[in-house]
């Protein structure tokens, strides 16, 4: 158990070869479950996830597509649709800052929950950020007041790891004494 996350981040990665097999509507919402204990500012959890799977998938693919992109997705099984959401702030923190200040933070936590989430249950993800906001707000029936700019593709695969080409450490770390 001690070395289980490592082994899992050392695993998950985009997958962009999705296989035939379905995800359950049982299989998103424990996805979705983990995903919900991901911490935010204040603990104002400003998201809403939208679980889209079986026919309905197949609407959202569009929105997800415009000039070509993201052709994968074709063989995506269900989606996780992120909206974001106002955050109510405690008052000390929202008289210092404005209530969406750590929004996409917090909207970055749980994209990390769901797909780590997704992954130590044997599902496959890909985050996407090219979006059609009105075509995806169609196909998934979210109201005017909330804003996806990120979903979350799911589905099984059975492609082997490829190894994680990262910078050299001393690139990104600075060591501060």
């Amino acid at each position: 158990m001690k070395n289980y996350f490592e082994s899992l981040i050392k695993t998950r990665q985009s997958c962009r070869d999705f296989n035939d097999k379905e995800v359950e509507k049982e299989t998103l919402e424990r996805i979705a479950e983990l995903a919900m204990l991901a911490p935010s500012a204040c603990n104002s959890q400003p998201w809403k996830m939208y679980l889209v799977s079986g026919e309905k998938a197949k609407d959202v693919i569009p929105a997800l597509q415009e000039r070509g992109h993201n052709p994968f997705l074709e063989k995506a099984k269900a989606f996780i649709v992120v909206t974001e959401k106002d955050a109510t702030l405690k008052t000390f923190v929202s008289s210092k800052f404005h209530s969406n200040h750590f929004v996409k933070y917090d909207i970055g936590q749980l994209l990390a929950y769901i797909t780590l989430g997704a992954e130590s249950i044997g599902v496959k993800s890909c985050i996407i950020g090219w979006i059609n906001q009105e075509e995806l707000r169609k196909a998934v029936g979210y109201p005017q007041e909330e804003v996806s700019n990120v979903v979350v593709a799911l589905g099984y695969s059975d492609c082997e790891i490829r190894d994680k080409k990262r910078k050299e450490k001393e690139e990104v770390v600075t060591i501060v004494e």
